[in-house]
Parts: C-alpha cells; sequence; structure tokens
C-alpha cells in the first residue's frame, strides 16, 4: 500500500473511477454530499452498510479498505465476511478508555483479519470472528 495512500484518498479515487460528482457517489452509498466529503478528507470513517451499498454499485470496496487491487489470483473473500471482520474491529478495537482505535490501527488490524479469513476454506462465523479479536486483544495488551 502507497504510504501516502489513505481510506479517504483511495474512496475519492474509485468515485473519480466511475466518473460520479460527490453528490451522486454520496446517494449510492445513502449518506449527504457533506458527509461523502468528510470520508473522503479522512475526518470520518464510513460504515460497513455504507461499504455494502458501494460494493452493490461497483466500487472495489477491498482496494478502497486495503489499498489493494482485486487480482485474477486474488482469493476472493465474501463482502458478507469483509462487513462482519469491519463490524467486529469497530465494536472492539478501542484503546484503555473505549475510544476508537486511530483509523490506522484499525485498518492494520483489518488487514490481518482479512489475510487470515481468506486463507480458509469456509467463512469464520461473526461470532468466532469477535471471539478471536477478543484473543487477539487480550495477547496484545
Amino acid at each position: 500500500m502507497d504510504a501516502m495512500s489513505t481510506l479517504g484518498s483511495r474512496l475519492r479515487e474509485e468515485r473519480k473511477r466511475l466518473g460520479l460528482l460527490q453528490p451522486a457517489f454520496a446517494e449510492l452509498g445513502g449518506v449527504k454530499r457533506v458527509t461523502q466529503h468528510l470520508y473522503e478528507q479522512d475526518e470520518r470513517v464510513p460504515d460497513a452498510n455504507y461499504l455494502l451499498q458501494m460494493h452493490a454499485h461497483g466500487v472495489d470496496v477491498t482496494y478502497v479498505l486495503l489499498g489493494t487491487r482485486k487480482t485474477a489470483n486474488a482469493i476472493a473473500i465474501d463482502m458478507n465476511a469483509l462487513c462482519d471482520i469491519y463490524r467486529a474491529i469497530d465494536d472492539f478495537a478501542r484503546n484503555d478508555m473505549g475510544e476508537p482505535l486511530a483509523i490506522e490501527e484499525r485498518l492494520r488490524l483489518f488487514s490481518l483479519l482479512t489475510l487470515a479469513q481468506s486463507g480458509g476454506t469456509a467463512p469464520t462465523p461473526p461470532a468466532d470472528l469477535h471471539r478471536r479479536l477478543m484473543l487477539c486483544l487480550s495477547v496484545a495488551a
């Protein structure tokens, strides 16, 4: 992943790739233009529902989140599994004060969990993802 590339810049790149202006792109994701602008400026982080809607409209969500384009040889992960991982991280990736970890930390964790998920033969159920994430966080503490 390019060190200068951020989730917001990749989201903007996908919008431009699809030839859309912010208002139309925001509508695809079910948000207001101002929210879309905040996403693209890395001032807010999109939720899983937004990402699911964008995926349904042709946005390369794997690229937006991880910074890598899908290739013919890439191991496919079901979009629902990606959303389960994203939700688990939102639920559990918090600092000692209960605040969400910085986006870079959450994306690193997301990348590790999606890599682990792609190595399996079947999607990991959400409850198991939560359990694994809790184990990871307790080991890191």
